[in-house]
């Protein structure tokens, strides 16, 4: 068994400020992280007791969850195609889903997704996308619904 160090998550905030606490001692201290945000979000820290550990830095939004469901996609017009997609995860302002064999989408494309939590109350949705990454076949969109919160996603969503 190996002993891998622990990596911690900070979470930053709109002013690009993120809490580091250190594992050791406990002790936090916020700094500005802007320089990492369209480069590594993995750092190095060290600690005033000595203590050196990584620090994942996270700057999404949104608390992103994995999952495991079926769903499927429609682009919409003047782009066309369509089909059957794995939802691998979920926020209340996005998702990521992979498709199978070979497909046309684009950056910038605007589609429908539709998807079915595996809740108590197998709560479904139909949300308007834009594509915001493609990765071989993993497709990253952005929900573009007028709603702000939806009860149920935000329930289902938490950590």
């Amino acid at each position: 068994m190996t002993n891998q160090p622990l990596i911690t998550k900070s979470f930053v905030k709109s002013d690009d400020g993120a809490t580091i606490v250190c594992p050791t001692c406990s002790a936090a201290k916020t700094i500005s992280v802007k320089q990492f945000r369209n480069r590594s979000h993995l750092v190095r820290v060290k600690c005033k007791c000595g203590h050196s550990f990584k620090v994942q830095l996270e700057f999404r939004r949104h608390y992103r969850k994995h999952t495991d469901l079926s769903a499927t996609y429609d682009l919409l017009a003047p782009a066309v195609g369509g089909g059957i997609a794995h939802l691998i995860n979920l926020s209340l302002s996005g998702a990521c889903f992979e498709v199978r064999g070979i497909h046309e989408l684009h950056i910038g494309q605007k589609g429908t997704i539709a998807f079915t939590l595996d809740n108590r109350k197998q709560t479904a949705f139909f949300k308007n996308v834009t594509i915001r990454s493609v990765k071989g076949n993993r497709i990253g969109c952005e929900f573009v619904d007028d709603t702000a919160f939806e009860k149920e996603l935000g329930f289902y969503l938490r950590p």
